[in-house]
């Protein structure tokens, strides 16, 4: 009778290990060793995107400044340009906006997302979102307010040191501008 108490004993082990087993062998392992570590990468380079979206909505040029490395590029994703953009470029670009034209937020929910490697196609701490902003052109004595919706995608590659070194954006904004300026 003892042994066959012990059996079913050990068979009981068994039971509450194969579903550990199970997990265990649905897992795919990360080449570079932990998805944890990519994990958090992403979630601390996602407070400096979303810190920037905020920066950049209340026009504080030093503020965006901060969130990027001195050799930033910008993606040529504007109609007619080849050559990236600098971040001298880029704050020369914004002061002038900024000038003219207000960019509210129009999105409350942010949803940020991973990026992948373009080799690879694995997390690499990249974050992507999509959102919009209501590009307006503020009333003067001589016009009125105008407004537009502008949809946005924008990506960003951040460096060792976690600030962006790589933008892509995918909105048209100077169609956005053309259209309050009646062109």
């Amino acid at each position: 009778m003892n042994t066959t108490i012990k059996h079913q004993n050990n068979m009981n082990q068994y039971y509450f290990l194969l579903p550990a087993m199970l997990m265990l062998a649905c897992t795919t392992p990360s080449d570079d060793g932990s998805m944890g570590e990519v994990n958090a990468l992403f979630a601390k380079n996602s407070e400096t995107a979303m810190a920037l979206i905020r920066d950049f909505d209340n026009e504080d040029l030093d503020g965006v400044r901060s969130h990027f490395a001195d050799s930033a590029r910008w993606r040529p994703t504007t109609f007619g340009k080849i050559e990236p953009t600098t971040i001298e470029d880029q704050m020369k670009g914004w002061e002038a906006a900024w000038k003219t034209y207000d960019f509210d937020l129009a999105t409350n929910d942010f949803q940020l997302l991973p990026g992948v490697d373009a080799d690879t196609k694995k997390p690499d701490g990249s974050v992507r979102v999509y959102f919009d902003w209501d590009l307006v052109r503020p009333a003067t004595d001589s016009t009125e307010r105008k407004s537009v919706k502008l949809s946005y995608y924008e990506s960003w590659d951040f460096d060792a040191d976690g600030k962006i070194w790589l933008t892509q954006i995918f909105g048209d904004a100077t169609a956005a501008m053309n259209a309050l300026n009646d062109m």
